[in-house]
């Protein structure tokens, strides 16, 4: 909470300082770790008797998610209910340490424990993925995976989680457009979260992470919209360019400490959500950052304290998150037989030594030009010239790199799975994007698409036109809506 007394207040060079430890701690040990986490959110969606969408699930109410995942966890030893109030917020504990979480339009978000191989991170978020799943299925429900809920138009989709932090945070972002609610409520993405390393690896981990943003966001585009292939990559950029995209000084000065990128990004950014009491949140004003607070107070709330800057650093979205490790953002949701190919490539690149070194060659003379890439990457995704060249090279040193690690460690199919996705889309100079595209008239297919009911898909539409050209009728763009 903040303080009325300057005099107890946080200065800027404590700010700094503990914006560093908390980001990237102190200096790691020699020991080379390797692990990995899994985010990935996914839309619950209800269907008709003929497989077409229907509705999204509310989290509450006797028919929602929460209530379906309670019986559930009733019923068998997957998962425990961890909510203690009956509106929320709410979180499932797994029996293997993860959890299901929601988002505030009613995503289900699973995050996985962590674990010492892409395998065993991968095979973790299928069984949760099938189980539910399959459970689900029995009510005609489904989990769709997009970038974007390309079924359900925006306004029939209210925020769901209730809570004081979400309806301040909702407010604080209409203040700057619309698309704060797309991001909140209609997006999906899926995050990899990988270890930093020791000394001189960290840091080379934390570069190419960001340099690898926009290839990330052309390849794996799977939301498309009205003059995008990426509706969820274009809400990020748009939302609030004080808390999203990359550091500045990482862009400008390369040779940086990664700390001081960090920490600088942090003060610069707007303060996005106040905690004037416990239990009560208000919303900050575009154009008042963390840093300003610091150094002029708020005229009605004081000075900020450490608990103030650590609950901000909760509200940045950076395009990389450094958290301890590095939480990396920029991949749309994808369905299962997809989703090995960004885990793979992108831990390659930056597990493995050879690999990370020639991606960082080849992506250094673009730094300063990131933020014109990454709105490129979801204009265009891999049609635009630059991008799909650039991440078919990058792709091969990752395929190489994964190749060089243990099969145990990647899996032997999850490799094949990912040169599957590469041959059929980036080396072909397409995305998921362009197969949704593709089931624009038809629902039904689309939806079986993102929840793998592959059975119901016949054959392939590689071969229809790929443009995204119908323009839709509701606010968020969506193209491939019903």
């Amino acid at each position: 909470m903040p303080n009325s007394q300057p005099a107890y207040a946080i200065s800027i060079d404590e700010a700094i300082n503990r914006i560093g430890r908390q980001a990237f701690g102190e200096i790691p040990s020699a020991h080379e770790d390797a692990k990995i986490g899994l985010e990935q959110e996914f839309f619950p969606v209800a269907m008709d008797g003929a497989g077409r969408p229907q509705s999204r699930l509310a989290l509450a109410g006797e028919d929602g998610s929460v209530a379906f995942l309670d019986d559930l966890a009733a019923r068998n030893g997957l998962l425990r209910s961890a909510h203690v109030q009956p509106y929320g917020p709410w979180r499932f504990e797994l029996s293997n340490g993860g959890q299901i979480t929601f988002e505030p339009g009613g995503q289900i978000e699973h995050s996985t424990t962590v674990h010492d191989s892409v395998r065993q991170a991968l095979d973790d978020l299928s069984r949760m993925q099938t189980d539910l799943g399959r459970a689900m299925a029995k009510d005609r429900r489904v989990l769709a995976a997009s970038g974007a809920d390309l079924w359900h138009p925006l306004e029939a989709l209210p925020l769901q989680l209730p809570g004081g932090r979400y309806l301040a945070m909702a407010e604080y972002f209409d203040q700057r457009g619309s698309w704060g609610r797309l991001m909140m409520r209609h997006s999906a993405s899926l995050q990899i979260n990988l270890d930093l390393g020791p000394d001189e690896i960290w840091q080379e981990r934390w570069a190419l992470a960001n340099l690898l943003v926009p290839v990330i966001l052309a390849s794996f585009a799977a939301s498309p919209g009205l003059d995008t292939v990426s509706q969820r990559g274009m809400a990020w950029q748009a939302l609030d360019h004080t808390r999203t995209g990359f550091p500045q000084r990482l862009l400008t000065d390369p040779s940086a400490d990664p700390k001081l990128q960090w920490a600088e990004a942090a003060l610069d950014a707007d303060v996005l959500l106040f905690r004037p009491q416990p239990g009560q949140w208000r919303r900050g004003e575009p154009n008042f950052s963390f840093g300003a607070w610091i150094r002029n107070g708020h005229p009605e709330l004081g000075w900020p304290t450490m608990s103030d800057l650590d609950y901000h650093l909760t509200t940045l979205f950076f395009e990389v998150r450094p958290r301890g490790f590095l939480e990396l953002r920029s991949c749309d949701s994808l369905p299962s037989r997809w989703r090995p190919a960004p885990v793979v490539l992108v831990s390659a690149l930056l597990y493995d030594e050879q690999a990370r070194h020639s991606a960082l060659a080849m992506l250094e003379v673009v730094r300063h030009r990131l933020p014109e890439l990454w709105r490129r990457a979801a204009s265009k995704g891999v049609r635009d010239p630059e991008l799909g060249t650039l991440a078919a090279a990058i792709w091969e040193i990752a395929l190489a790199g994964a190749s060089r690690l243990s099969l145990d460690y990647v899996g032997a199919d999850y490799l094949a799975m990912t040169r599957e996705y590469l041959d059929r889309f980036t080396f072909s100079g397409r995305m998921p994007a362009d197969e949704l595209c593709e089931m624009a008239g038809d629902p039904g297919r689309s939806l079986a698409w993102a929840a793998d009911c592959e059975e119901t898909l016949g054959a392939s539409a590689a071969s229809a036109p790929s443009l995204c050209d119908v323009e839709s009728s509701t606010a968020s763009g969506v193209c491939c809506s019903a």
